[in-house]
């Protein structure tokens, strides 16, 4: 039997841990959400949006060829939160639209018209950010290095899909609902 030990060991017990953190982090962000928005098909709507930012953070780490490491894993984390800022950013702002009076549909358009700029202005911002210490420009910015490439391609990723999937599927819910609602219950 072969045994590995010594700083291998220590790498996968890192990894571990890492994804247990990784997966806590989502489970907490979609109860907070779940607490705060009193509604379960809102957070699943931004948590699917979260999902495929981080789907973004692999692809930008497979086409560079910068190996999954630790440090990546922590930038993985730390865009759970952005992109679900960005979906509670949208949330909001149907909110608000509808209770103008506009239907589901108006509302999301009326998002991507005024919300749009905003969005795509702060994650912009956050990847240009980035851009040096992804570039490897600076003392110690090898380390950081994954980091910051898993996180642009995760705020590249997100804001391009999120936009779409999270009021995608957040309309989907809400029609899912409203025929639930309107069926009659047979005794």
């Amino acid at each position: 039997m072969l045994e590995f030990g010594g700083l291998f060991q220590q790498q996968q017990e890192s990894f571990r841990n890492l994804f247990v953190v990784l997966v806590a982090s989502i489970f907490l962000v979609f109860t907070l959400l779940l607490i705060e928005l009193r509604s379960f098909y809102e957070p699943n709507a931004i948590v699917f949006g979260s999902g495929l930012g981080l789907c973004g953070a692999v692809i930008a780490l497979y086409l560079t060829g910068t190996s999954v490491n630790i440090v990546s894993l922590l930038g993985t984390i730390i865009c759970i939160g952005v992109m679900a800022k960005n979906g509670i950013l949208m949330l909001d702002s149907v909110h608000r639209f509808e209770s103008q009076g506009e239907n589901l549909e108006d509302t999301l358009v009326e998002f991507w018209r005024r919300r749009l700029r905003p969005v795509l202005m702060t994650s912009l911002a956050a990847a240009l950010g980035l851009l040096p210490l992804a570039y490897g420009i600076g003392a110690g910015s090898d380390m950081l290095k994954p980091m910051a490439i898993g996180v642009i391609g995760a705020l590249t990723l997100s804001v391009l899909l999120s936009l779409v999937a999270t009021p995608t599927l957040y309309c989907v819910m809400r029609r899912l609902l409203r025929r639930q609602e309107t069926i009659p219950c047979e005794s």
